[in-house]
């Protein structure tokens, strides 16, 4: 009999490229969350289980005979006021269902984490799986309850739970709404984005970044991490891509580190007394001045996989929003 894989966040973008490559010689049972509906997997059989993360029952019957578990679910956020729910939810919500799993005799556990769990640098160097996570004095709320998930899923292997970390970058694709239409896609075609941010990030095709995840599920190494990467650009380069695909406009300035280090700091004064509602942060402008460049030669030399160009993945997610207003 195939093996019965649970996946959770399965109404997430990542799941949508994800959940039709599992399919592929497993059983599937998707978690989602009461009254969610997954309209992208229609056509793929799979069991459905209801629940959240913070209910140990329903995580308790959704691994019910369950022999691999792909963990995707959690809050992704950039507000300095969601970082309380984001421990909840990526830290404790991670470490029950890895110690559920463990009681649950499960074969093996694939945790999903970010490479924003890793490290950064000031300089354009490459980091890896050993670079010393250094981003808590920036107080990244997402960066940290990550870093504390992927803590509590190494301590349940140190008990027994045979369980990998991927460390997946920024992805583009069909689906993604953060980077969809109103967001940045829109805006470079818009020619809205003035200047270019003076850092630089790592970032792929989804659809190369779930071939690893496959990889990492079928022949990773138990208590390892693995980065993921796909390019390394500065964010003029970022920009020019997107410009490419989408026949828009990209900066070719960039904004000053200095300044937007100055409003990083005024921004979350504003942000503590009033909050905010805006698309940018004051830990996006933060993250903006880093440069998050990594290595995958691991990924490379243990899973055989490597990433191509981000460019597949930004046409993809251009064509779905060119398609939905046809």
């Amino acid at each position: 009999m195939q093996p019965l894989c649970l996946v959770t966040g399965a109404s997430s973008f990542v799941a949508r490229a994800l959940v039709p490559r599992l399919a592929v010689g497993r059983r599937l049972r998707l978690l989602v969350r009461p009254g969610q509906h997954l309209t992208h997997f229609q056509g793929i059989p799979h069991e459905r289980a209801e629940g959240r993360l913070e209910d140990e029952a329903a995580l308790a019957e959704a691994l019910r005979g369950v022999d691999h578990v792909v963990h995707l679910a959690a809050l992704v956020s950039f507000r300095p006021a969601d970082r309380a729910a984001m421990f909840v939810a990526n830290r404790d919500g991670t470490e029950r269902l890895a110690q559920l799993a463990l009681m649950a005799g499960v074969r093996r556990f694939l945790h999903v984490s970010t490479i924003s769990a890793v490290a950064y640098s000031n300089e354009p160097v490459e980091l890896n799986e050993d670079t010393p996570f250094n981003f808590g004095p920036l107080r990244i709320g997402y960066s940290d309850s990550k870093f504390a998930a992927e803590q509590r899923v190494l301590n349940a292997a140190g008990s027994g739970l045979d369980a990998v970390i991927v460390n997946p970058p920024s992805m583009y694709g069909p689906g993604d709404r953060r980077k969809g239409d109103g967001s940045l896609l829109g805006a470079v075609m818009q020619g809205k984005v003035k200047m270019a941010p003076p850092g630089g990030t790592n970032v792929a095709n989804v659809d190369d970044v779930c071939d690893g995840m496959i990889a990492a599920l079928e022949r990773g190494r138990t208590g390892e991490r693995y980065i993921l990467g796909g390019e390394n650009l500065t964010g003029i380069e970022l920009l020019q891509r997107i410009a490419t695909a989408v026949d828009g406009h990209a900066p070719t300035r960039k904004a000053p580190r200095s300044l937007l280090g100055i409003a990083a700091r005024a921004l979350r004064i504003k942000e503590r007394m009033f909050g905010s509602t805006s698309a940018i942060t004051s830990e996006i402008l933060q993250l903006t001045r880093l440069h998050m460049w990594y290595s995958s030669a691991k990924a490379d030399r243990e899973l055989d996989w490597r990433a191509g160009s981000v460019d597949a993945g930004i046409e993809a997610a251009w064509r779905e929003i060119g398609a939905a207003h046809d």
